[in-house]
This record gives C-alpha cells, structure tokens and sequence, in this order.
C-alpha cells in the first residue's frame, strides 16, 4: 500500500488476512437494526462472533459489513463514508457498531496525489474529521455508536500509534451524543497493563457454574495483532454486554 513506511508497513501487512469482504445478517427482520462495520477485525472472529450473539441471544436484527486491509486512512483504496453512505441509504440503523485503526497509522490520502504524512502537523485534526464524518453518515439523527478502541499491541511502535487513534476517536465521540468510545485495552492486557499472549479466562460454557476455575488462554494471534477465537470470545461476549446494556435501557417500557 503507498505511503507507508517503517511500522505502518507492518501495521498494514499484519492486518492482511482475510481478504474477503463479509456482508452478512442476523436476528429476526423486524428486530431492532444494528450495523457493525470495520476492517478485519470486524471480518473475522470477533465481527461474527458479535453479531451472532446480539442476533440470536437478544433478537437485534443485525448487518456486519467487514473489509480487511481498510480503515478511513486510504478511500483511495476502500472509501468507508461512500460505502456507509450505500449501506446506511434512507434508512439509519438504531445502533452502529464502528471498529477501526490498525490500518490508519499511516499517510492520509488527501486526493490527487495529496497526503498527510504520518505524523505530520494537521494530522490528528484531518483523521478527527473523517471520524466525524462517518458518525454523521451512520447517525445523521444521532441514532447511538458504539466505536470500538484498538487494543494493546505488542510491538512497541505500533502499540503508541494505535493508542493515538484511541485518543483521537476517544475524544470525538465524547462530544457526540449518543456515541460511545468502547475501550478494550485492558481487556486484552495482563495485570500490568501490558500486552499479553495469554491471559487466564474461564473457558466457554463454564461462566456460570458454582466454582469456575480460570486457565491460561492463547488469546492473541502470532502477528501479535489480531485474535484468537478464544480472544475474539472475550471481546465479543464484552462487547455484547455493553451493547445489550445501553440499548435495553434506550428500548421503550
């Protein structure tokens, strides 16, 4: 991909796989709408894993559009407003759940033949506007967002770029209503906050019995970036949570 350099080029090759673009639906039709979009984060286990449980457990009429190898640094490439414009038509979702940033630590791709370079001076201003742009295009009537943090990474150059993203999206959906920053950092972090290959879960099936015993779980994959199933689980079933949370209390009594 043009433009990179340095951890961006491992950024970008590491978030390679899948190269198929997942468009898919869950839940009865008439269920309350929710969207998930992003890269291949979204793609993958975590996207799928999610939008079966707010499907099937809870009844959410649900949409996963996931593209690997994209996020809003290069519409060149992959424009997400063009397409969230097409998905999202005359008809908003209820919810929008919006997950990306690994692919973004790199040059923004301004048009003819323009870019900012990372991390030039207007940088964090221009990614803070395509922020806004897409909530504005999934929201238009500040229907709720959910935009899910990047995780902790293990590569030390690349873990500070991502936690840039964080705090740029952080800070735009503070001043947005209805929206919502979902911050899964220490989620997948060991007890001092570091990135961590392994953390100790207890495994699926067995939250609810008398005495779960928590094991030591691979929840990261190799590349150091992306999950695991097992770790696509633990996000997944977090995320579920605080998604069934806050639109069971929006739902009218």
């Amino acid at each position: 991909m043009a433009g990179l350099g340095g951890a961006s080029a491992l950024a970008a090759g590491a978030l390679m796989a899948p190269q198929v673009a997942r468009a898919d639906r869950y839940g009865p039709a008439d269920g309350t709408r929710i969207l998930i979009i992003g890269d291949s984060m979204i793609a993958g286990g975590l996207g799928l894993f999610l939008a079966r449980a707010l499907g099937e457990e809870h009844g959410y009429h649900v949409q996963r559009r996931g593209k690997s190898s994209t996020g809003l640094a290069r519409p060149d490439f992959y424009d997400w407003e063009a397409q969230a414009r097409q998905i999202v038509g005359d008809e908003p979702y209820d919810a929008t759940v919006v997950m990306f940033g690994g692919n973004d630590v790199q040059g923004l791709n301004m048009g003819r033949g323009k870019w900012i370079r990372w991390p030039e001076e207007g940088w964090n201003e221009e990614y803070a506007r395509r922020v806004a742009a897409l909530y504005d295009i999934v929201a238009p009537d500040q229907q709720q967002v959910f935009w899910v943090g990047m995780p902790v990474m293990k590569a030390p150059d690349f873990q500070e770029r991502v936690r840039r993203i964080n705090t740029i999206v952080r800070a735009e959906m503070a001043i947005r209503r209805n929206a919502e920053f979902v911050d899964i950092w220490s989620l997948l972090a060991d007890e001092q906050g570091h990135y961590a290959d392994h953390l100790s879960l207890v495994p699926p099936g067995e939250e609810g019995g008398e005495s779960p015993s928590p094991r030591p779980v691979q929840v990261r994959a190799g590349d150091g970036v992306h999950l695991t199933v097992s770790g696509a689980r633990h996000v997944a079933a977090h995320l579920q949570r605080v998604i069934h949370t806050e639109m069971s209390a929006r739902a009218p009594r």
